[in-house]
């Protein structure tokens, strides 16, 4: 039996907060997610400290106000006068649109990052430190339970995440997750800083709040936080071995095609087991998808068992359009998910389009104003074959129509994709891959 690792003494001092930032991901700039709550306090009082040291990076507290409760701009003038008292800087960011009426903490969730996400991509600020702690990442494990979760959902909460949103990309850091939040309490008292209690979190109406008036009972019976966690990271050592068994298989057997979508090899994905199986789907799916959360696990299971049984066809699943036909399957976008999709206006500086393409002007090369990005569609396509164009060999056509195309207010201007003829670059562009890979593949563009 090996020797139990000595627990590392948790980052409530400033040396050890810093520490605990630079081995998480180590950035000039960081970005404080402060509700007024005394977990998020704590984030205050531990950057104004760690900002005196030497070399230390600077830190910039961000709140935001839901529209959800009159309280709210009192709780945003109590940050920001402790955070003036300590010299940090401090943004409010308020709620563009109003919130839906069911599922209020998932969708005042879902608006709160995205609001900092943007904010941060405007500032250039790539991290943002939230207070979620010891006791967060139990409930949020016996949520999941209830619901039945596999690997990845019982791995909990991740301390470095990738965060994507349309506003912009950002890296979530949780330096607090194997912290008692008791702990948290004692740095908010040391700073004598006053904090919010959130009635919500009193409020039974929702899951989380159940969970935690159960914990008393759960402790009791031994299922305690810090077990929960153990089985957290016992769940995440197993999620990563799997991905990385999954990404090993993707370097043998698939390729990235420069009409973006992902070809598999169809016999080897059939010897391969039936979880893998359904890993392989999610992670591809994931990159190629709308979204970078990959369809349920019963779903996944019923396409898995569509190209065992039959020898082509086809199905959609997850904004995606799986095709198989002898010895291939070919994952892309569908066609359908991006009806209603926005044209994006293209610049200089470039954006992502539909989390599968980076597209700019190149430098250098004269483009006129108005020109904006779109799916090619099956029109724009003929249109480009009247003119000459010859279609890739052995692509289905559904994944043609997919594609970014340039568009003004007259109509298709091009395909940079498949015709080389304007100044426009797309590269594609691979959440979570650390490679883009070049589609033109002509340096002359």
């Amino acid at each position: 039996m090996s020797a139990a690792r000595p627990e590392k003494k948790p980052p409530t001092t400033a040396p050890r907060f810093l520490a605990a930032l630079k081995q998480l991901a180590p950035h000039a700039h960081y970005a404080l997610a402060v509700s007024g709550g005394r977990d998020s306090m704590a984030l205050v009082a531990l950057a104004a400290a760690a900002q005196k040291k030497p070399n230390a990076p600077k830190f910039h507290v961000v709140s935001v106000d839901h529209g959800l409760r009159k309280q709210a701009r009192h709780e945003m003038r109590l940050v920001a006068e402790t955070c003036r008292r300590v010299g940090l800087p401090h943004k409010v960011l308020r709620a563009d649109a109003p919130l839906g009426a069911g599922g209020i903490q998932q969708a005042a969730r879902e608006l709160r990052y995205r609001l900092m996400a943007g904010w941060c991509a405007a500032c250039k600020i790539p991290a943002l430190i939230v207070a979620h702690h010891l006791h967060d990442q139990a409930e949020t494990l016996l949520m999941r339970l209830a619901r039945g979760s596999g690997v990845d959902g019982l791995s909990g909460m991740a301390r470095v995440q990738k965060l994507e949103t349309a506003a912009g990309n950002l890296q979530i850091l949780r330096p607090f997750l194997d912290t008692d939040p008791a702990l948290l309490a004692r740095v908010v008292q040391r700073a004598k800083f006053d904090w919010i209690e959130d009635p919500s979190n009193q409020d039974d109406q929702y899951e989380r709040v159940r969970w935690r008036q159960a914990a008393n009972m759960l402790e009791e019976l031994g299922l305690t936080a810090p077990a929960l966690a153990r089985t957290s990271a016992n769940m995440r050592q197993m999620r990563d071995y799997l991905d990385a068994q999954v990404a090993d298989w993707l370097l043998a057997h698939g390729g990235y095609h420069f009409c973006g979508f992902y070809s598999l090899d169809r016999a080897a994905f059939l010897r391969l087991p039936t979880l893998l199986r359904a890993r392989v789907l999610a992670q591809v799916m994931a990159r190629i998808g709308p979204v970078k959360f990959a369809p349920s696990e019963t779903s996944l299971t019923h396409a898995d068992a569509l190209m065992a049984a039959r020898t082509h066809g086809g199905h959609t699943l997850g904004g995606c359009m799986i095709r198989w036909r002898g010895s291939d399957i070919m994952i892309g976008r569908e066609a359908a998910a991006l009806d209603g999709v926005p044209p994006m206006p293209l610049s200089r500086t470039g954006s992502v389009w539909d989390r599968r393409f980076f597209v700019e002007i190149r430098k250098g090369k004269k483009a006129k104003a108005g020109l904006f990005a779109a799916p090619l569609g099956a029109a724009g396509l003929a249109q480009l074959e009247s003119a000459g164009l010859q279609a890739p060999k052995g692509v289905p056509r559904c994944y043609l129509h997919v594609l970014p195309a340039v568009f003004d207010m007259t109509g298709l201007v091009s395909c940079p994709v498949l015709a080389h003829q304007n100044p426009v670059n797309m590269v594609a562009w691979q959440p979570g891959a650390p490679y883009l890979r070049d589609l033109s593949a002509m340096a002359g563009w």
